[in-house]
């Protein structure tokens, strides 16, 4: 019976730290995927710059492309596989809402992406180069606020969690 009684208080404690270790993962997550957001978007902005290619064959690449977060991926591929069907922008909306529970960022930084769908694809080249500069402004300036709340928080929760597994097993004991 005590070893029952035990065994079920460790299993506890460890889930409850796990929990904590969880929470605080998205914070590490989220600044990851803001910076894979901003390196896709130096790709398409070297891309639609320089070799002027179509953004279905800009989009197809990096969904496809293996050197990329799966979640981010998941937006490109969801894109792409659309495309067809409806005007750019409606595609990137609907992409980024069946996506947006698979990853780890938050409203703010989902209506700056949401952005992108405006004009790409609507203006010249110039036009779209200069929108995705403007919107990497942006996901730098996510990227440091995400940094902050991480530093912040990750060890905050790791702890929170622990002691929250040791006072549970100390109330149960």
């Amino acid at each position: 019976m005590q070893f029952i009684k035990w065994t079920s208080l460790i299993l506890i404690f460890l889930l409850v730290t796990l929990l904590g270790s969880i929470i605080a993962k998205k914070y590490k997550n989220r600044v990851k995927q803001l910076k894979e957001l901003k390196v896709v978007l130096n790709i398409i902005e070297t891309k639609i710059k320089f070799t002027q290619q179509p953004l279905t064959e800009i989009f197809k690449e990096i969904a496809n492309s293996e050197k990329n977060n799966k979640s981010v991926n998941m937006i490109f591929k969801e894109t792409v596989k659309n495309m067809q069907e409806e005007c750019f922008e409606q595609v990137w909306n609907k992409a980024i809402l069946s996506t947006k529970s698979k990853l780890d960022l938050t409203d703010e930084d989902i209506n700056i992406i949401e952005g992108m769908g405006k004009t790409l694809g609507t203006t010249d080249i110039e036009g779209q180069v200069k929108e995705i500069e403007i919107i990497k402004e942006f996901i730098d300036s996510q990227i440091e606020k995400a940094e902050e709340e991480r530093k912040k928080n990750e060890k905050m929760y790791k702890m929170l969690g622990g002691i929250a597994g040791i006072g549970i097993v100390i109330i149960l004991t």
